[in-house]
C-alpha cells in the first residue's frame, strides 16, 4: 500500500470511529430510538453522507456502535473475572466447603465486584446508559435482543463457572441471579448522581447474592461496617 493510500485508510477509520463514538454518545442521551443519520452526522462534526457510505442503515450504524463498545470494554471485564477466579483458586477445594473461608471470599468477591461497578458508574458512565438502553430496548427489538444476549453470554458463562465452585444444583439459575442483582444496583445507580451512590448498599447487596451462592445465610457486613467498628 502507497504512502496515499495509507493516508487515506488512516483517515477512514478515525471517521468511522468518530461515526461510532458519536453513535455510543448519542445513545447515552436519548437512547436508541434517538439514533438517525442526521444526529450522528452533527454529533461525530463529519458530512451525513459520510454516515451513510460506511453504515447501510441505522441497526448497521447502531450494531457497529455497540459491538465496538462491548470489545473496548472486555479487557476491564476479563480483568475483574480474573481477579475473582485468582482470589478462589487461592484456596483448595477442602477449605472452600468451610465456613470461614467462604466468609473471606464472599468479603473479597464482594470488594472487587463494587469497585468494578464503581468504576463503570464513576469512570465509564455514559457506557453504562448504553448497556441499559440496550436492555430496555431490547425488549423491542429481536435483532437488538440478539446482540444484547450475545453480549452479555460470556459474562453469565463466568458466573455460572463460579457457582459450580460451590456445588450448587442449579449454577445457571445462581448466574441470572447474580446477573440480575448487578442490573439493579447499576439502575438504582444511574438514577442519582454520582456524588450520592450508596457504596455500603451496593456491598449489601452484592454480598447478598454471592454469599446465597456460597451456601451462606447470614447478611454480609460492608466495608463501611468495619470502619465504623473500628476493625
Amino acid at each position: 500500500m502507497n504512502t496515499t493510500s495509507s493516508a487515506r485508510s488512516s483517515r477512514g477509520e478515525r471517521t468511522r470511529k468518530a461515526i461510532l463514538d458519536a453513535t455510543l454518545e448519542v445513545i447515552a442521551e436519548g437512547g436508541v430510538r434517538a439514533v438517525s443519520h442526521r444526529a450522528v452526522a452533527q454529533r461525530a462534526g463529519v458530512n451525513l453522507s459520510l454516515t451513510t457510505y460506511y453504515f447501510s442503515d441505522i441497526f448497521d450504524m447502531v450494531s457497529s456502535a455497540f459491538n465496538d463498545f462491548v470489545e473496548r470494554e472486555r479487557p476491564r471485564v476479563e480483568q475483574a473475572w480474573t481477579e475473582v477466579f485468582d482470589s478462589v483458586y487461592q484456596y483448595s477445594a477442602a477449605e472452600r466447603r468451610k465456613k470461614a473461608v467462604r466468609e473471606r471470599l464472599r468479603r473479597r468477591l464482594t470488594l472487587i465486584g463494587v469497585d468494578y461497578l464503581l468504576h463503570k458508574l464513576q469512570d465509564q458512565r455514559a457506557g453504562l446508559f448504553v448497556e441499559h438502553h440496550f436492555y430496555f430496548e431490547a425488549l423491542h427489538d429481536e435483532r437488538l435482543r440478539s446482540l444484547y444476549e450475545s453480549s452479555r453470554q460470556p459474562v453469565l458463562d463466568a458466573m455460572k463457572e463460579f457457582a459450580e465452585l460451590f456445588n450448587r444444583v442449579e449454577p445457571e439459575l445462581d448466574a441470572e441471579l447474580l446477573f440480575g442483582t448487578i442490573l439493579k444496583i447499576e439502575h438504582n445507580a444511574l438514577v442519582e448522581p454520582p456524588e450520592r451512590i450508596d457504596r455500603r448498599r451496593m456491598e449489601w447487596l452484592l454480598g447478598r447474592v454471592i454469599g446465597w451462592m456460597m451456601g451462606l445465610s447470614e447478611p454480609p457486613r460492608t466495608e463501611l461496617d468495619d470502619d465504623d467498628h473500628g476493625d
